[in-house]
């Protein structure tokens, strides 16, 4: 499963989420990218955020505007809905509406290639970085 963490509340950009990219939120745009991958549930803080989700035909569900993280974020989404230990759960991030799909695939390969493997809890994607940027809290 893909969750998108989706959090209204940007200091930078408020309702970054839900900006509009031809005519799309950006957070729907990026759901729709990836949904061909496996199942999609955008975990936000926000009611219109999951309403819009809806009437794009996307699952949403609610979490805690407390959240320190993306990653604590989807930690309540799998709780809520009740998914396995053993589900892989990709973290795409709500503002990736151009994210490389064959990336996300991919990752989603290696995972349940690996999935039998115990020794094996997580894998990474990322593109190579620079100092300033690893360091940077705003940057995911």
């Amino acid at each position: 499963m893909i969750i998108i963490p989706a959090r209204i509340g940007s200091s930078r950009f408020p309702n970054k989420v839900l900006a509009d990219i031809g005519g799309i939120p950006m957070v729907v745009r990026t759901a729709m990218a990836v949904d061909d991958i496996d199942s999609v549930v955008i975990a936000t803080d926000s009611q219109d955020v999951i309403d819009i989700a809806a009437s794009h035909g996307i699952q949403a569900v609610m979490t805690s505007q407390d959240h320190q993280s993306g990653t604590d974020r989807i930690y309540e989404a799998v709780q809520k809905l009740g998914l396995s230990d053993d589900e892989i759960i990709i973290n795409v991030q709500g503002d990736e509406p151009f994210i490389e799909t064959d990336v996300v695939q991919g990752i989603y390969n290696l995972t349940k290639k690996n999935q039998t493997d115990g020794s094996i809890m997580m894998n990474s994607c990322y593109k190579t970085i620079s100092n300033p940027e690893a360091d940077d809290p705003n940057i995911v």
